[in-house]
């Protein structure tokens, strides 16, 4: 009898422990935390952050930095209210890569009031820690970067830790093809994608 009365305690605490065991995780399942809503990028007014690249010794644009610029216009143009940025320091015969971006752009029909030049930078680094304050003091709602396909992961890690909301990249392929098509790819998907 002793032995069927401890079976049968035995045989109780048992259901006892598996109701409670489903019962718990039912009950943490009830009321699931809400999910974090996805954080949706304001295009409203978008500061156009076009970076520098070295200049040749006398002072002249290397295609990079030209083809940067020509994409950079090609953003501005899609965005008629954002400010083009250009930085970049690092003066080769008197002339600094921003002053040269800034004539490029007013060549090509930009007017001067819309362009905020950065001239001291010297790095991408500073790239980052001058322009983005410039970004905003005007007032922006974010920033659209331009670059190159080999330079794109590195500045963009640089924006984001300088405090840049960074709304998308667009970089102009100048490496590797098989990169550059990757590249596209992530430059397609970067409106979308949240880089902090």
């Amino acid at each position: 009898m002793r032995r069927r009365w401890k079976a049968a305690c035995g045989a109780l605490l048992l259901v006892i422990a598996a109701l409670f065991g489903e019962l718990v995780p039912a009950a943490a399942q009830a009321d699931p935390a809400p999910a974090p809503a996805p954080v949706a990028k304001d295009f409203s007014k978008p500061a156009v952050v076009i970076l520098g690249y070295g200049l040749l010794p006398d002072g002249s644009m290397r295609m990079i930095l030209r083809r940067r610029v020509l994409t950079g216009l090609v953003v501005a143009q899609m965005y008629p209210q954002a400010p083009i940025i250009v930085t970049g320091g690092n003066p080769q015969n008197g002339v600094t890569e921003a002053a040269q971006m800034r004539r490029m752009l007013m060549l090509l029909g930009v007017p001067d009031s819309r362009i905020i030049v950065e001239d001291r930078a010297n790095s991408t680094v500073q790239n980052a820690q001058f322009s983005v304050p410039l970004a905003k003091q005007a007032g922006t709602s974010g920033i659209i970067l331009v670059t190159s396909s080999t330079h794109q992961d590195r500045a963009d890690g640089d924006f984001v830790d300088a405090g840049a909301n960074l709304l998308a990249t667009l970089s102009y392929p100048d490496g590797n093809p098989t990169l550059d098509v990757t590249q596209f790819a992530r430059d397609a998907l970067s409106p979308f994608t949240n880089f902090g």
